[in-house]
């Protein structure tokens, strides 16, 4: 962006010592939005006063916190957002600047590598062995346990530049493959666990009227790609105590995937201690008003 006079003399104030100055200043600095945060970053890595750094890093984070909320509120209002645009929202949260291109060429490279793969002669299970073994096996994508704690792993450019993530973001991103791929597997709301379905369109044919049922053939654990039965998820189910209702099997809608996403992402600062995030996060978590 091209500098201002009055952003030239805005910056220059970032280190007055005057707490009230800074604050109107910050103020003044944040309305410029996302375009002056190269201009902050340069201005960052040529200042060698520790507070004046601080304060620099606490606009830029400001700055884009407003970007970040204003885009995903816009995401979360969107008639049918899709999930690689709420993920990619998300992901800017934790990076200014994120690398996007990167990202979809990964996501269509993957999703090449299985189109070239699959076709219409095989079964569901035979589908699914085929993304595993593309997904695990050629791109190296590896799960980790939640117990680590570790923002990274739920962010979608950090999980795709190192190839480590947990449920959430690779079932995010497994389900973001199959969408692509016109496969019917999608997250759903099991309390506690994170796990994907396939299902299957069976229809009344005395009945045409009737909406079609759909129907879960099994389930995926996207860590690892392991295939569950209902059985497993039964036990499961009956081993942890969970309570289930009638929407405990449903496919979760690309709203709630990003809600949940964030929901999680809050409890791993909170054990962080990180209060600032968890506050900003919740705000993002109270635009979700449901499907």
């Amino acid at each position: 962006m091209k500098e201002t006079k009055e952003l030239k003399a805005l910056l220059h104030l970032l280190d007055d010592p005057d707490r009230e100055v800074f604050e109107t200043v910050s103020d003044k600095i944040i309305h410029y939005g996302k375009e002056v945060i190269p201009r902050l970053e340069y201005l960052l890595e040529t200042t060698a006063d520790g507070s004046v750094q601080e304060r620099i890093e606490a606009i830029i984070h400001k700055v884009n916190f407003n970007d970040v909320f204003v885009n995903y509120e816009k995401w979360n209002l969107a008639e049918k957002p899709g999930l690689l645009n709420g993920a990619l929202v998300l992901a800017n949260y934790r990076h200014s600047q994120i690398d996007e291109e990167m990202i979809r060429k990964t996501i269509k490279s993957i999703y090449q590598s299985c189109w070239l793969e699959l076709n219409n002669y095989l079964t569901p299970l035979e589908q699914i062995n085929i993304i595993n073994s593309i997904f695990y096996n050629m791109y190296k994508f590896k799960g980790l346990e939640l117990e680590e704690n570790k923002p990274a792993h739920y962010y979608l450019n950090d999980v795709v530049e190192s190839r480590k993530g947990n449920n959430y973001s690779l079932g995010l991103l497994y389900q973001i493959i199959c969408e692509m791929l016109d496969i019917p597997v999608y997250a759903i709301q099991l309390p506690k666990q994170y796990i994907l379905a396939y299902y299957d369109t069976m229809y009344d044919f005395f009945n045409k009227e009737k909406k079609p049922i759909y129907k879960i053939q099994f389930f995926i654990d996207p860590n690892n790609g392991m295939i569950y039965t209902q059985h497993d998820v039964n036990l499961f189910i009956s081993k942890y105590k969970i309570q289930t209702d009638e929407k405990t099997f449903l496919a979760l809608s690309h709203k709630a995937i990003i809600h949940k996403h964030i929901s999680a992402l809050i409890q791993v600062y909170q054990l962080l201690h990180e209060e600032d995030k968890v506050n900003e996060l919740k705000l993002m978590e109270s635009l979700y008003t449901g499907d």
